[in-house]
């Protein structure tokens, strides 16, 4: 199956010390240019600076010193609760493996290491790739999502998901449909505070937007498994749409408080839209 390309940056200078194609703290073979410094100091004759040499007042010979370019890790962290097998327009799950399989691809032909680590009210091994270049493991954690129905009560264990990371700062991608309590969320966001987190909202048009004007609606809670029918009506149809606008506000207001707005996707998975939202 072939995956969709996708390109993603960071603002942050990563601490790796393994090359890749972010820009770095470190000190190595890259193309920029970071400062002079004694050959005692940097010692690679090949960055000899004949001019930087004769305008030393100290008389030691001067050589280029450039930044190299770091790879970093990369993380999905994944909310397995049961309000994420909602299936509309598309299944949630489904469009969640779409997004793993390109980003893992893409991770790794970058020369990043791509991780995941899947929660509902605990996690589990079963849900946990720690970060590896193996383009094929990614691919087959894509499968498995895509044929999985989550179960889980609660997305309680987001907010350890923290320790399967490492103490590398990574790029971390939190998926979900944050149907759980604004409060919760900021404690999650809170735990991810070292890292780089971009947050990715699973919502389906189907939830909200297109519901029926008029008729007899089975509505379903899959966080308890109850079910109940209403009579949908123009008036119950549009306090619905009205309780999805102050919730999507609400998530909104608590990614802003933590420095980075979500990425959207309503519409399933768009490798496009990825893009744009780093470099659009």
């Amino acid at each position: 199956m072939t995956t969709a390309e996708l390109h993603y940056k960071i603002d942050w200078r990563a601490s790796g010390h393994y090359p890749g194609h972010h820009a770095s703290m470190q000190k190595g073979g890259g193309l920029q240019f970071r400062n002079h410094a004694a050959l005692i100091n940097a010692p690679d004759p090949r960055r000899f600076d004949v001019h930087a040499s004769l305008r030393d007042p100290f008389e030691q010979v001067q050589v280029r010193v450039y930044r190299q370019t770091s790879a970093i890790p990369v993380y999905v962290i994944a909310d397995l609760s049961a309000s994420m097998s909602f299936v509309g327009a598309s299944a949630k799950m489904h469009v969640m493996a779409d997004f793993v399989a390109g980003l893992s691809d893409s991770a790794t032909r970058t020369g990043d290491r791509f991780g995941f680590v899947g929660c509902a009210e605990a996690t589990s091994d079963e849900w946990l790739l720690p970060a590896t270049m193996n383009r094929a493991a990614g691919a087959e954690l894509a499968e498995r999502l895509r044929a999985y129905q989550p179960r889980g009560l609660s997305s309680q264990a987001l907010l350890s998901a923290a320790d399967s990371l490492g103490g590398r700062r990574a790029l971390v991608f939190l998926v979900s449909d944050f149907h759980f309590p604004a409060p919760l969320l900021a404690q999650v966001l809170s735990a991810l505070a070292y890292h780089d987190v971009v947050p990715v909202m699973l919502w389906d048009r189907h939830e909200h937007e297109r519901l029926p004007r008029f008729g007899l609606v089975r509505v379903f809670d899959h966080e308890t498994h109850g079910s109940r029918l209403l009579l949908m009506r123009p008036g119950l149809r549009r306090r619905i749409q009205e309780r999805f606008a102050v919730q999507r506000k609400q998530l909104f207001d608590v990614f802003a408080q933590h420095g980075r707005l979500p990425l959207l996707m309503e519409d399933g998975f768009d490798a496009d839209e990825v893009t744009r939202y780093f470099f659009g």
